[in-house]
């Protein structure tokens, strides 16, 4: 019996790579909200988060999660796509966000995934 396997290339890898480190920069970011805000951190404009924030939030989050798979086992032209849209998505939705993230460390880890997103667009087109 034979698999039609996708090969291993360097460039699915170095891109699996960076939506794993883009992942591990949103969780940092989050612990470390949690760390200094506490309870508080559960709130969005004075307003207790709901179930839908909460959704949105791992939906944002998963993300990364699939195009790290995606990466690897989805055929080239399908990853390809999938990863310059799902760069592009938090892209947006990071840069409108970059206002509401008062700790300094916030808007360092927002930068660094600001500039991640736009190298992985960049990378992912150029594969």
């Amino acid at each position: 019996m034979t698999y039609d396997m996708i090969s291993m290339e360097p460039h699915r890898v170095q891109l699996a790579v960076c939506w794993v480190a883009l992942m591990l920069i949103y969780l940092l970011g989050d612990v470390l909200r949690l760390y200094e805000k506490g309870q508080a951190a559960a709130f969005i404009d004075g307003k207790p988060m709901t179930q839908t924030h909460l959704m949105m939030a791992a939906l944002l989050m998963l993300i990364p999660v699939l195009l790290a798979l995606g990466m690897v086992f989805l055929p080239r032209g399908f990853a390809r796509w999938a990863g310059i849209i799902g760069s592009l998505l938090l892209f947006i939705v990071n840069i409108f966000g970059v206002a509401g993230y008062s700790g300094l460390f916030d808007r360092m880890l927002i930068v660094i995934s600001l500039a991640l997103n736009a190298f992985t667009a960049v990378w992912t087109w150029l594969w």
